[in-house]
């Protein structure tokens, strides 16, 4: 049972990996998908890690290169045929938005996001030919319009978008998410709920 949570775990962070900017190795036979982070997320992260036992198993982290690394598990070798063709990272060839979790996408805004003025914006390394597919698969779990722009995805409408997640999630991922709110976005909603 916890060999299971662990799997969908790591598959979660690694898919929100690969939407961001996680990277699969071409030098190595077994897979390994490296990601940069900002080291502002490391406690998110760490407690990601902690609350699933990823820790040594499947992950290691390098704070000094702001980095970590998922390795060792047939779930990755699974994740690199997906979202490669011909060492170009496409997410897939088939538009099927099953391919991805509510849960992998907030991991992915929680750990590479950052707010602008009117979006969340996830800077990305899928190909330009097939990053329109990946915003719509995206669109359609968190049903507010996503916009591909070049190398970011950029997710609209950003109170709609997380008070519509926040029922769905685990608490761990709604504490980071409403970090994104703005304080008249934290008011308006707090003035609408005491109407």
């Amino acid at each position: 049972m916890e060999e299971k949570k662990t799997a969908i775990t790591l598959k979660k962070l690694a898919i929100a990996s690969l939407i961001g900017e996680g990277e699969f190795c071409t030098t190595t036979k077994s897979p390994v998908l490296k990601v940069p982070f900002d080291r502002k997320k490391a406690f998110y992260l760490a407690e990601l890690i902690k609350e699933n036992n990823l820790i040594n198993l499947y992950l290691e982290i390098d704070l000094k290169k702001g980095q970590f690394s998922l390795h060792s598990h047939p779930i990755l070798e699974e994740l690199r045929n997906q979202w490669y063709a011909k060492n170009k990272k496409v997410f897939s060839m088939v538009l099927d938005p099953g391919l991805l979790s509510l849960q992998a996408i907030i991991i992915g805004v929680n750990m590479f996001g950052t707010r602008k003025l009117e979006s969340i914006s996830i800077p990305t390394t899928t190909d330009k030919d097939h990053l329109k597919a990946l915003s719509y698969c995206i669109g359609q779990h968190i049903n507010v319009p996503v916009l591909p722009t070049t190398n970011q995805i950029k997710i609209t409408n950003v109170p709609k978008f997380i008070l519509n997640s926040l029922n769905e999630i685990p608490a761990i991922h709604s504490a980071e998410l409403v970090n994104f709110l703005t304080e008249k976005e934290k008011k308006k909603i707090i003035e609408g709920a005491l109407m």
